[in-house]
């Protein structure tokens, strides 16, 4: 039943929230007092009560906050997010990154794409984070950053709407669950809203002590999880058989996992990714395949509105991913 103007009420930002800072240097944010929403082309508003905030059909940001406002606390999130991205994969991940020097880590795809950042309202700073590349957004690149690491000529087939995620990682201080459910919620609204029918991108693993136990993973993916031969991707560099061994020492990591539960599947052999000392396994997740009761678990705390969605945000308020590591 729609509801009239006067009976939504929008509850305080908890300490945790999800915003999205789009590829074009606006944003909106659910910040303290308020609540984010979403549009239906994936764009999130600042749903402030009282000040009679919107967001426009073309996605710029109308918060009592000018466009140049907006582009230059955009900038500063987007570096505090690529910081974040430099700690987790450069000196945790011991990743091999050109940035190095200036103690980021970004690349041409940056530019390109849709930057969503779970944010600590209490400590001020951006906990959780996953880089988001839509189909116009990769077209206007030249491809996928999934397509440097695959042949991904048979996936692309498929009829629908494609949104690549990437890059996804977690502040060491903050692993647990909070932040990771709250990107996962935030990304499934993003995705189910921005009418995509396929997710995609590189589910990252890490050697162990003895390298990569690549057989012992496959043994540990249930059959409904690998792909149809019909959909697998050739990786560019396959992994080298002197890195391969055959107990598993890493496991599954939480992100695959949280994908397996959702109906993903893994479509064929991984890529070896020399920069970031891991190897990467192409994941496809059709979107129709999220189980109903984990999409009612996720939706519930989003109202509809003449299209739009705001956040009712309880317990920790939005969503989650981790691990994976592409666009």
């Amino acid at each position: 039943m729609k509801k009239s103007d006067d009976a939504i009420r929008f509850k305080p930002a908890k300490r945790l929230e999800c915003f999205v800072i789009s590829k074009d240097g606006v944003y909106a944010a659910g910040q303290s007092g308020t609540d984010a929403a979403i549009s239906r082309d994936g764009v999130y508003a600042a749903g402030q009560p009282g000040a009679g905030a919107a967001i426009s059909r073309d996605g710029v940001y109308a918060a009592n906050q000018s466009r140049a406002e907006a582009a230059t606390d955009s900038t500063a999130l987007i570096k505090e997010a690529q910081a974040l991205r430099f700690r987790v994969f450069a000196k945790e991940m011991g990743a091999k990154l050109k940035t190095e020097s200036e103690g980021l880590d970004y690349d041409e795809v940056d530019s390109y794409c849709d930057h969503l950042v779970v944010y600590d309202n209490l400590n001020k700073k951006i906990v959780g984070y996953t880089r988001l590349l839509n189909q116009d957004q990769a077209v206007r690149l030249g491809r996928f950053y999934s397509q440097s690491e695959f042949n991904l000529d048979q996936v692309l087939t498929l009829p629908g709407r494609f949104l690549e995620i990437g890059r996804t990682c977690v502040d060491p201080d903050y692993r647990g669950g909070a932040v990771l459910t709250t990107l996962w919620s935030a990304l499934v609204q993003y995705a189910l809203e921005g009418q995509f029918n396929y997710l995609l991108g590189c589910a990252s693993i890490t050697p162990g002590p003895s390298g990569f136990a690549v057989d012992a993973i496959y043994r540990n993916i249930e059959a409904k999880n690998i792909a149809p031969s019909s959909l697998h991707v050739t990786p560019s560099i396959p992994v080298p058989s002197e890195l391969r061994c055959n107990r598993d020492e890493s496991g599954i990591p939480p992100l695959l996992k949280a994908y397996f539960r959702f109906g993903a599947v893994v479509c064929g052999e991984p890529c070896w990714d020399e920069d970031f000392n891991c190897i990467d396994l192409f994941v496809l997740l059709p979107l129709d395949q999220l189980q109903e009761r984990y999409s009612k678990h996720y939706m519930r705390d989003y109202i509809a509105r003449d299209g739009v969605y705001a956040a009712s945000q309880s317990g920790t308020g939005t969503v989650s991913i981790q691990e994976a590591k592409t666009a």
